[in-house]
């Protein structure tokens, strides 16, 4: 049976925690849960069946055998340190930790690590992976969120523009990956996903916001010598975050069903 370890209790780290229990299957189990709060760890234990352990993140993935990051970029590095310390498989949600450290990908490679990125709250991106086999010539992310989604951002406070007084809808960024991921770290994980399975540099992410819309919507639109992909998609926010898709639990439950189908019991 293999062991999971959940590295985050909030909004995803639940979702995932209670799919995980509620599961029971033969193959995995979770066993270790850790957060920066120790209230939350403890909240989330006490909704879960079957207990797991709180331990701080250098414990946690020292003793499972698939650790799920589910936090923040900073979790996520401390995470990628670990697995690299103890030789652990990794799932990725704060995938601008990735694109923050590039050399960190040689390094994972070189231990033999399996690392799983879910598609998160998008989809095609098998297509876009696919595409950059080929050549890209423009390749474009425009997200809108509601007022909700984007409330408390340091940018958005930076630059005067109050989410509860916004009347109409208003572009608030336009620029690279590297600039989104360094401004919104906790909404533009989407790129960071796109930039890693399209391998291109010159992605341009606009985001905006919309006080006319209740869910987050990415459209991708992505121009290549071999094929034009449009992709549009419109999720649900997370009940207990709106800063969360819904998607982005449903992706990593689905990614556990494709990485455990492939494991024997037993073994």
């Amino acid at each position: 049976m293999k062991k999971i370890g959940i590295v985050g209790c909030g909004a995803i780290g639940e979702g995932v925690a209670l799919s995980i229990n509620k599961a029971a299957s033969c193959q995995f189990v979770l066993a270790a849960l850790a957060d920066k709060r120790k209230t939350a760890a403890a909240s989330l234990n006490k909704k879960l069946s079957k207990k797991a352990k709180i331990k701080n993140i250098k414990n946690l993935v020292r003793e499972v055998d698939l650790v799920i990051e589910a936090a923040s970029q900073d979790a996520a590095s401390k995470a990628i340190k670990y697995a690299l310390d103890f030789k652990k498989d990794l799932i990725i949600l704060s995938v601008g930790a990735l694109i923050k450290n590039p050399n960190i990908l040689k390094e994972i490679r070189a231990k033999k690590i399996n690392l799983y990125i879910p598609s998160g709250a998008i989809s095609g991106i098998d297509g876009l992976a696919a595409l950059a086999q080929g050549n890209i010539r423009k390749l474009t992310l425009t997200t809108s969120k509601p007022p909700a989604g984007l409330a408390g951002t340091k940018y958005l406070k930076n630059k005067k523009i109050n989410t509860n007084k916004t009347t109409k809808p208003v572009t608030v960024f336009s620029g690279s990956v590297t600039e989104a991921i360094r401004h919104f770290p906790k909404n533009i994980n989407v790129a960071a996903t796109l930039f890693l399975a399209s391998k291109f540099d010159g992605i341009k992410v606009v985001i905006k916001l919309n006080p006319k819309i209740k869910r987050n919507i990415h459209k991708i639109e992505a121009i290549a010598d071999e094929a034009k992909i449009k992709i549009e998609v419109e999720n649900a926010s997370s009940k207990m975050n709106p800063k969360t898709s819904a998607l982005t639990i449903l992706s990593v439950q689905h990614l556990l069903e494709k990485i455990f189908s492939s494991f024997k019991i037993g073994s």
